[in-house]
């Protein structure tokens, strides 16, 4: 059986009530599946851009500032993939 959630109302004293509400349900394993196999995605896209533009002659710091990276992590993807 499966309680539902509510905010509740509490008085602190003199004023305005305070409305406390409880956390969020942690969302269901399938959802989080979902999301990390999107990440996983995004990530593969992120290194083959970095591939890409390595290959065009652009240098890891310019990658890095360009992408928003650090310079560790576009080295880190560089190395990888046998290009530092």
């Amino acid at each position: 059986m499966e309680t539902e959630r509510r905010s509740t109302l509490q008085m602190s004293g003199p004023g305005s009530p305070v409305w406390i509400t409880p956390p969020p349900k942690p969302a269901p394993a399938e959802a989080i599946r979902a999301k990390l196999t999107e990440y996983r995605r995004k990530c593969e896209e992120r290194d083959n851009l970095i591939l890409e533009a390595k290959k065009a002659g652009f240098s890891e710091v310019s990658i890095a500032e360009l992408t928003g990276h650090s310079r560790t992590t576009v080295r880190s993807v560089l190395k990888a993939h046998g290009l530092c």
